[in-house]
């Protein structure tokens, strides 16, 4: 699926949390963007989301990061909740420099 129908499920209020959470998934794994990030970042922090879905946004983003090895730290910075703590637990785990680095900042 291409990105623009994922973003699109996303946004869709018909769409239910499964599909939504899929897409994010697929989003996250296939599409690595300046883009993606923001718009995952804008879906994680938008209060008509659950928890589950701010919390994938957040792994996702995490799982980016990790996948082009670069981090924008500004942009973590904007995460909040369950998205910064999903995002920080797989970066702690996979990158803890960066963690340290994000700790630093702090």
């Amino acid at each position: 699926m291409n990105k623009e129908s994922l973003m699109k499920i996303l946004l869709d209020p018909k769409s239910n949390d499964a599909e939504k959470d899929d897409a994010i998934i697929d989003l996250g794994t296939n599409f690595q963007d300046d883009e993606t990030i923001d718009f995952l970042i804008n879906i994680s922090n938008n209060n008509n989301y659950d928890e589950m879905i701010a919390a994938s946004c957040g792994e996702s983003l995490a799982h980016i990061w990790i996948m082009t090895q670069r981090i924008d730290y500004e942009k973590i910075l904007k995460l909040k909740g369950s998205a910064l703590s999903e995002a920080l637990a797989l970066i702690r785990a996979q990158r803890p420099d960066w963690y340290k680095n994000y700790l630093d900042m702090n």
